[in-house]
């Protein structure tokens, strides 16, 4: 009950209580002597208001994760032109066949592309001929930081090869008609790139657009394996190994 209503309770319970003495009492006695009027109870005091709630904490803001902004131009090996369709990439290995992590927008009529890679790691960075015409002569390493930071530099691209062989069972006969893998090692940096084919009825087999340079080459397939080192692949050009007896699959 508020305040103000309580006080007028206590008037009207008074007024009552002289007109019941009137009435009951017709002869004068001394008048009772009124008591004062009760307080009205102090109304208790309203409960604190409940604090609100803490402001959550401005969300922190996700660490920036530095980045590397490569500036490339693919240029032929063998006249320096700017080549077009390269594709940027970055790998954790610098061999041909390893993941790409990420790449770019291919190459302009200028033979260059930008593109933006995290620099949380070491990565190898060439350009890449979804093709398989061009194969890059050269990589750049580059060491993880923790800052923006930019690079550029050239890629030197040169032609592909092709490789040949005649394949022949351990027993001379031609192994025709067999599925063929075969491997490139690089004499530095190991397993370099794979290609399969398929011997024909003479047993003979053609691995096409393949990376030139300098490699161990070794072939596998139902009838036995080989190994050659030192196999030179030109430019453009196309290397034959000639006849190969396999030796016995192991």
């Amino acid at each position: 009950m508020s305040r103000r209503a309580a006080a007028v309770c206590a008037v009207l319970a008074l007024g009552a209580a002289v007109l019941a003495i009137a009435c009951l009492h017709p002869t004068p006695t001394p008048p009772e002597t009124p008591k004062a009027p009760q307080e009205a109870p102090t109304a208790p005091a309203a409960p604190p208001a409940t604090p609100p709630p803490p402001a959550p904490a401005p969300s922190t803001a996700e660490k920036h994760t530095p980045t590397v902004t490569a500036t490339l131009t693919a240029v032929s090996l063998s006249d320096a032109k700017p080549l077009a369709g390269m594709v940027p990439i970055i790998t954790l290995e610098p061999n041909a066949f390893d993941e790409p992590l990420a790449h770019g927008d291919p190459t302009g009529a200028d033979g260059v592309c930008k593109f933006a890679f995290p620099a949380d790691r070491k990565v190898c960075l060439r350009v890449w001929d979804p093709k398989l015409d061009y194969f890059p002569n050269n990589y750049f390493d580059v060491l993880p930081g923790d800052e923006d930071s930019a690079t550029e530099g050239a890629i030197a691209m040169a032609r592909s090869a092709s490789l040949h062989a005649l394949l022949l069972r351990p027993d001379g006969a031609p192994a025709a008609d067999e599925a063929v893998h075969m491997m490139m090692f690089h004499p530095k940096l190991g397993p370099w790139w794979p290609s399969e084919s398929k011997t024909d009825s003479g047993g003979a087999v053609a691995f096409e657009k393949v990376p030139p340079g300098m490699f161990a080459v070794q072939m596998e397939c139902p009838s036995g394996r080989m190994r050659a080192e030192d196999v030179t692949l030109l430019p453009g050009e196309s290397g034959d190994l000639g006849p190969i007896t396999l030796a016995p699959a192991q």
